[in-house]
């Protein structure tokens, strides 16, 4: 069995590595035989980092070639079905998609988190492809209700969760993350800050900039962990030059399991990136949400949470009751446990499909 897989990968964001990595591996669990070719942007990378076949993403005769041989086409997770970051993406995630029906090869949504859509056309190519794939599997309500506003109702449709959730590290990344912190004479209480350059959040950076000093003056210490490296490091650099107090940045790429351990040994994590908040809760981590797009919003919403304010009084409460609120780190863990059979599901699913 040809699986081919399209998605982000291959451009150093560790959330969506992560999510290759999840979506590979779970399907692997249940179908030892399953073999992999990956659309990447950068094919040498992903065959390093997963050991798995890839091809580039923008070459149209490998992509006929991959998809003629292929049992199915999965397009996600991530957020990939949006126009905002760029106008292009959806387009072209959406022409991999109608080529592999052209081939009437069949196709499963996997996991995805969907919109926003603002663009007219967007729209269109969402709504006519859309509803000419098989499967459709979503990490929240929001991105299903979105697809059902669209228009989207004709492939079997069902929420599921992250598939990172599913993902854990193993005993070598423990290891390589406890001598790193151990390197860097880091010890105690640590909080994890993931940050990422958007246009809108400068006044609330000089906020948090101010909450983070005085996490230092309570005894905690500030880790800055760019999950997209090195694209992240200017806005982890910039939030630093905003602090009074030591903090210390891990300056080096990251495997997604590396990431997981890390952050499996912090009090809190503070992120503007979603995935920094989907490795938190996967380790029962409390973790605090800056919004800059709805996805943020989504997600903290299946905890019982809202984003992090941008006034630093508001700041301060929030994150002491993150940080005391016992009570509350149950309810993440035992919400993270319920994510992760959702996770796998995305797994059962599009196994069950192909095999009827």
């Amino acid at each position: 069995m040809k699986i081919a897989l399209s998605g982000y990968y291959g451009f150093d964001n560790a959330g969506d590595e992560a999510l290759l990595s999840a979506i590979t591996s779970t399907i692997k669990k249940y179908a030892a035989e399953a073999e992999f070719v990956v659309f990447s942007g950068h094919p040498e990378k992903t065959r390093e980092l997963h050991g798995i076949r890839a091809v580039h993403y923008m070459n149209p005769l490998q992509l006929s070639r991959e998809l003629f041989t292929a049992d199915l086409l999965i397009s996600g997770g991530g957020s990939i079905f949006q126009d905002v970051t760029s106008a292009r993406s959806l387009p072209y995630y959406i022409s991999v998609v109608a080529l592999s029906k052209l081939l009437r090869k069949p196709v499963v949504f996997y996991a995805q988190g969907v919109g926003p859509i603002n663009r007219r056309f967007s729209r269109f190519l969402m709504r006519l492809v859309g509803n000419r794939v098989d499967l459709i599997t979503l990490r929240d309500e929001a991105s299903a209700s979105f697809l059902k506003e669209l228009g989207i109702t004709r492939p079997p449709l069902k929420v599921t969760a992250d598939p990172v959730f599913s993902l854990q590290s193993g005993a070598a990344e423990q290891e390589a993350m406890r001598c790193l912190l151990q390197g860097r004479e880091v010890s105690g209480q640590l909080i994890g800050i993931s940050v990422r350059n958007w246009p809108g959040l400068e006044e609330q950076e000089r906020e948090l900039g101010h909450l983070l000093d005085n996490l230092v003056l309570q005894g905690y210490k500030i880790i800055f962990i760019p999950l997209a490296y090195p694209e992240d490091l200017t806005a982890c650099r910039r939030l630093m030059g905003l602090m009074r107090e030591d903090a210390l940045l891990i300056d080096r790429k990251l495997s997604s399991r590396e990431h997981l351990a890390l952050i499996s040994m912090l009090e809190l994590v503070i992120s503007v990136r979603l995935h920094a908040l989907i490795f938190a809760a996967s380790q029962g981590v409390p973790f605090a949400g800056i919004s800059y797009d709805p996805k943020i919003d989504a997600f903290l919403e299946l905890f019982g949470l809202l984003p992090l304010s941008s006034s630093f009084e508001k700041m301060q409460t929030e994150i002491n009751h993150l940080l005391t609120d016992r009570l509350l780190h149950d309810k993440i863990k035992k919400q993270a446990e319920n994510m992760r059979t959702k996770a796998e599901e995305n797994a059962r699913l599009t196994l069950s499909f192909i095999h009827n």
